[in-house]
């Protein structure tokens, strides 16, 4: 079984990859941009946390694509929100996830049962990931 999800998740970003060469940007700028609502500032380490990320991969954003920036706030908490170039960019993305699906030829009803066992899969991970943080923050550790 980690097999299978290796080579299918390798492909399929090789495949989106295809997609945003055009854009001159990486899969995980993508994952983030994605993730970010328009407008909505996002704690760095929550980038970092919820898609696996190092703060590394997220800089390069910033720096030297401008799609995301810095928010300094009061408590000098650092958050990134979504630039307009950003925004701009993630609206020509809306139809990239539809063409790599269409390219695996799968009918609709196994192309949403994949999404629900991933989904499945990817809401266990965060429940664990949860425990394990409350394990961590317990005072007898």
């Amino acid at each position: 079984m980690c097999y299978l999800f290796y080579i299918t998740s390798k492909d399929i970003v090789n495949r989106f990859n295809k997609y945003l060469k055009r854009y001159d940007i990486s899969f995980p700028n993508y994952i983030v941009l994605l993730y970010i609502e328009n407008e909505i500032p996002v704690y760095i380490k929550t980038l970092c946390d919820e898609l696996y990320l190092d703060s590394g991969t997220i800089s390069p954003i910033i720096r030297e694509k401008e799609l995301i920036r810095r928010l300094r706030t009061e408590d000098d908490e650092r958050r990134v929100v979504i630039t307009t170039k950003g925004i701009k960019l993630k609206e020509e993305f809306s139809k990239i996830s539809e063409e790599v699906i269409q390219q695996f030829d799968m009918e609709k009803e196994d192309s949403l049962a994949y999404y629900r066992i991933l989904r499945t899969f990817a809401e266990k991970i965060s429940i664990l990931k949860m425990m394990v943080s409350n394990f961590r923050n317990e005072s007898y550790i």
